[in-house]
Order: structure tokens, then sequence, then C-alpha cells
């Protein structure tokens, strides 16, 4: 996305993939915090290694809804109402913050994927 340097560019990729994946996020991410909840349950006791991997997978899709909601879902919001013709001048500012948010959460996820992943294969 840094690659778009053009602010109508930007912002049409922004609105085009917001379209794409926006309706399918909330399914993911609650989908994935449901899922470790079941796990969490399912597996040999939330007192033993695989249940305590799946508790820590849940804290870390509660920290991406934690970040994700406040910023990067919000920002997207403001961004949809933008026109492609005449971006606001501060859209690289904008840009930038937004792709902070953006790798923020993508480190939280990644750690709690890894802890599903744990939990599963020490449940076998």
């Amino acid at each position: 996305m840094s690659r778009l340097s053009s602010a109508s560019a930007y912002v049409e990729f922004h609105q085009a993939t917001n379209k794409t994946f926006d309706p399918y996020m909330p399914i993911v991410i609650f989908g994935a915090l449901l899922g470790g909840v079941v796990l969490a349950i399912f597996s040999s006791g939330i007192r033993s290694a695989p249940g305590q991997f799946a508790i820590a997978g849940v804290l870390g899709y509660v920290a991406v809804l934690a970040i994700g909601l406040p910023t990067c879902v919000k920002m997207n919001k403001i961004v949809a109402q933008w026109s492609i013709d005449s971006p606001p001048d501060n859209w690289t500012a904008f840009r930038a913050r937004w792709i902070r948010f953006h790798i923020l959460r993508t480190l939280a996820s990644i750690p709690a994927l890894a802890a599903y992943i744990l939990s599963c294969l020490l449940t076998r």
C-alpha cells in the first residue's frame, strides 16, 4: 500500500479493499474468538497446557479487536467517505497511521494463531 503514491490511487485501492474485506472480518475475528473458547473448553482442561495456550490465543484476538476497532476500522469508515477525485491533503499521514495500527494488529494476531496451533498439537 505504501507504493500507492497517488492520492487518488490510494483512496480507490483502500475503498475497494474495504468493500472486499469489511463484511468478512467480523466473522473471522469473532469466529477465532469463539473457536478459542471452544478449544479451551474441549482441551484437557483450562489448567492444562493446551487450555492455557487456547486462552492465550483468545486474549491475543481480544487484543486484535482492542487495537483494530478504535483505529483501523474507524479509519476505514473515514476513508470510505473520501472522494477519489479530491482526497484530503493529509492522506499520506493518515495512510501512515493506518499502516502502523494495521501492523500492530497483525503482530497481535500472529502469536494468537500460534497459541491455537500449539493448543491443538498438545491436545493430541
